[in-house]
């Protein structure tokens, strides 16, 4: 297999689910216009530079769309759109649909890597998928390319991190930010119609120009989101769809928030926490593990500022636990003063006490950094923008603001893992106003042909009981569960034969594995593709063998 190198796999993330009405609505069969694109060289701006293995394959365009396709009154909003063609015109089948995540991501820079380790792969499939499909891309609504919008400022939040103050003097200033969003992102004219109904209506409309009758699709993470929008919308030109890490597509975006919140949380208990709890000597913690569980639970709010979800193994845990120890006990005002405390031993061994050590200054040059006075974007200040706006279009927020800030109050008690942004994200849409989506429907997704999830076991950011819920809502899905792994976002991504196989073989043809059950797996990843030695076998080839899965568990992540 060649080396896939791909770019911002975090173009995954941020990401959300959507709640879906029960009930059967009428399913979209009007004949629409054909929009004409008249293609040309693509703009750096959109895809980056253009790769010379793609030669002129590599193609963007643009078309006119209504502002609000179900009720068209004349306003247009022009929509960049991105192809690359297929490799042999004359076997041409039709089109890949590709969506990077997001809200928020470009899909321009990661379409035009995943077509180039298309067009070098070594695997049958994969070069099938370059030789007979164009890869396209619809550029979402308010990303460069489909009428930039750029409402958020990129400046640090002025107030302090929510899990570590939710005093009133703070609550208010977060309030204060949350309606300035809400304002700045409310006002460009066309803001309103930035959803994912609009964008799956928009790619319908490139489905058309393209001349193909179903919508074949791979969309990642919130990809899944947009997949089903379409289905719901056009089950009768829906193709293959590869959802790949998605979203409980069956609940709602606050609650998605919140599973992921727990689940970074497990995540930290079971791989951080564990082995510090069972050896609390090695780290530094003397022999009572009741210690280091008193020092989690007791938990300084300064600390708070620094990402603890991302934590990933017991060292980092041990040396976030020994700085806030030091922080609590010795108070020191200044970053000097906490870096002379740190030259003191943390651990017994020489080795793990360097290690401790050196990420502990590492975090602490963090904990006492003064407030940031430029901007930074995740996704660019346009990315950053969309992922405000789809969700607070896409759906209505219920909860008042009184039990976001009691929920508030339970996650920092409950979860290591949280900062509280996600409640400045909803506080932004209770502020918003109604959203200009209409429901999205469940029963028309079961009309549209057996569709295939890729999940990890143990991914954080959308979790496994989200796939399972989809795959326990709609007989049409199913699921290869990749066993030992914690990666979000699959497919082009390991270098495992039995996930790129079942997934492009799914792709190319609509084959599926023969197990005799809707859930399926393979074991673990086998590393990233960035890790392969150039001359080295590839792994051999095993089929995903049949799985059972529990049923999904009552939810309870608003409780």
């Amino acid at each position: 297999m060649k080396i896939l190198r791909l770019v911002a796999h975090a173009a995954c993330l941020p990401l959300f689910a959507i709640a879906i009405s029960p009930a059967q609505a009428s399913v979209n069969n009007t004949t629409a216009t054909v929009p004409s694109i008249a293609w040309s060289p693509c703009p750096d701006a959109w895809t980056g530079p253009a790769s010379p293995d793609l030669g002129n394959r590599l193609e963007c365009g643009s078309m006119s769309a209504p502002l609000d396709h179900e009720a068209p009154d004349g306003n247009l909003l022009e929509i960049g759109v991105i192809r690359v063609r297929a490799a042999v015109p004359a076997l041409r089948e039709g089109s890949i649909f590709f969506q990077a995540g997001g809200p928020g991501a470009h899909p321009g820079t990661l379409l035009q890597a995943i077509a180039r380790a298309w067009t070098d792969s070594d695997l049958i499939y994969q070069h099938h998928l370059s030789e007979r499909f164009d890869l396209v891309a619809v550029i979402p609504r308010g990303l460069v390319g489909s009428g930039e919008l750029r409402c958020v400022t990129g400046m640090p939040p002025s107030y302090e991190t929510l899990s570590g103050d939710l005093s009133d003097a703070n609550w208010n200033l977060m309030l204060s930010e949350a309606q300035a969003i809400a304002d700045a992102c409310r006002a460009p004219w066309h803001a309103r119609y930035i959803n994912t109904e609009q964008h799956v209506h928009d790619m319908d409309m490139l489905r058309r120009a393209l001349g193909d009758q179903r919508l074949h699709f791979y969309g990642i993470s919130y990809g899944s989101l947009v997949g089903a929008w379409y289905a719901s919308v056009y089950p009768y030109h829906t193709g293959r769809m590869l959802w790949d890490s998605g979203l409980d597509v069956t609940r709602d975006y606050a609650t998605a928030l919140q599973s992921a919140v727990a689940a970074q949380h497990e995540a930290i208990m079971r791989k951080a926490l564990a082995p510090i709890l069972r050896d609390p000597a090695r780290y530094g913690f003397g022999s009572d593990p009741g210690i280091v569980a008193e020092t989690v639970d007791n938990f300084p709010a300064r600390m708070r500022k620094l990402r603890l979800a991302a934590i990933q193994t017991p060292e980092e845990l041990a040396a976030t636990l020994h700085l806030a120890n030091l922080w609590e006990v010795r108070k020191p005002a200044t970053l000097n003063a906490m870096l002379r405390l740190l030259r003191n031993p943390l651990a017994p061994d020489p080795n793990m006490d360097a290690r401790l050590r050196h990420m502990a200054n590492k975090l602490a040059t963090l904990v006492y950094a003064p407030p940031g006075t430029t901007p930074r974007f995740q996704s660019g200040p346009e990315g950053d923008s969309v992922r405000v706006v789809v969700p607070c279009n896409d759906m209505p927020w219920t909860r008042s603001e009184s039990a976001v800030r009691r929920a508030a109050r339970e996650n920092a008690r409950r979860y290591l893992s949280t900062t509280g942004h996600e409640v400045l994200d909803e506080i932004v849409c209770l502020r918003w106003g109604p959203p200009t989506a209409r429901p999205m429907v469940s029963a028309n997704i079961e009309l549209a042909p057996p569709f295939l999830m890729l999940q990890s076991d143990a991914d954080t950011s959308t979790p496994l009981t989200g796939a399972m819920n989809v795959l326990d809502r709609f007989a049409n899905a199913r699921m290869l569960l990749v066993r030992n792994s914690d990666e979000h976002g699959l497919f082009n991504f390991t270098r495992s034969p039995c996930i790129e196989l079942t997934a492009a073989r799914y792709l190319a043809t609509g084959q599926l594995p023969e197990t005799g059950s809707r859930a399926f797996a393979c074991d673990g990843t086998l590393g990233s593709p960035l890790e392969g030695i150039p001359g080295e076998p590839p792994p051999p080839v095993v089929e995903p063998v049949a799985v059972t899965l529990p049923a999904p568990a009552a939810h309870d992540e608003l409780r």
